[in-house]
């Protein structure tokens, strides 16, 4: 009788462990604005204790779902890089096509529905609003899932004072808008552009966590880039 070789894993299941828990989940929810946290907020967010919160916050670690640095006596935690932040975000998508969470997202409250901050970057129906204008204007190009500034992008970034370098390319990435199930951009150069967003007051955060407000200023920006404004 033929011995069967054992299967070669990919160890995703570390990741699926790590994510598979409620308050881990709630975890990476309050860190999904792309900020860092103590242990001691993100215990609060997820409505548990500091000594259990540690236990979970050491499994993202060791799953390096999370990354931590050490601030004088304080350890701050945030996403650990665009591609876990990536999956946080297809993860959201694929349990939003369920018929209960469906009926969730139909109470979302709409600030958050309308614009908010997705890891570094912008989403909803602002940031969906955006990639297509960057793209309709070939600001950028796309070729799959990623994709790169072009010339006439780099000039209007000098001319918006966005500081984008592009060293490392795929520039950009397509991210899936859990909301409103079509991809909006991610990466660093979708990353430059909210930073300039919030330096300038173009968007503000809104009352609740990652909603973000549009302001005049704002309106401005998206009118000069030819980008409709659904809200």
């Amino acid at each position: 009788m033929a011995r069967i070789q054992p299967s070669v894993h990919s160890g995703f299941s570390k990741i699926t462990d790590a994510l598979g828990d409620p308050a881990r989940e709630a975890i990476v929810s309050a860190l999904s604005d792309g900020k860092a946290w103590p242990a001691g907020h993100l215990a609060l967010a997820a409505g548990i204790s500091a000594q259990s919160a540690s236990a979970h916050l050491q499994k993202l670690v060791d799953a390096r779902v999370l990354s931590v640095w050490s601030q004088g006596r304080f350890r701050y935690y945030r996403i650990a890089n665009d591609d876990v932040a990536s999956l946080i975000e297809t993860l959201v998508d694929l349990a939003a096509r369920t018929e209960q969470v469906d009926r969730k997202c139909a109470r979302l409250p709409e600030p958050l529905r309308q614009s908010r901050t997705c890891y570094g970057h912008l989403a909803g129906q602002l940031g969906v609003s955006l990639s297509n204008a960057l793209t309709r204007h070939q600001l950028v190009g796309v070729s799959d899932r990623t994709g790169f500034v072009t010339d006439k992008g780099l000039a209007w970034c000098r001319s918006e004072q966005i500081d984008f370098k592009p060293r490392h390319e795929p520039h950009l990435r397509l991210c899936n808008d859990w909301t409103e199930r079509v991809p909006h951009f991610a990466g660093p150069f979708a990353n430059a552009i909210l930073r300039r967003l919030v330096e300038t007051r173009c968007v503000a955060p809104a009352a609740i966590p990652r909603a973000l407000r549009l302001t005049q200023k704002g309106r401005a920006f998206f009118a000069r880039l030819g980008a409709e404004v659904p809200f």
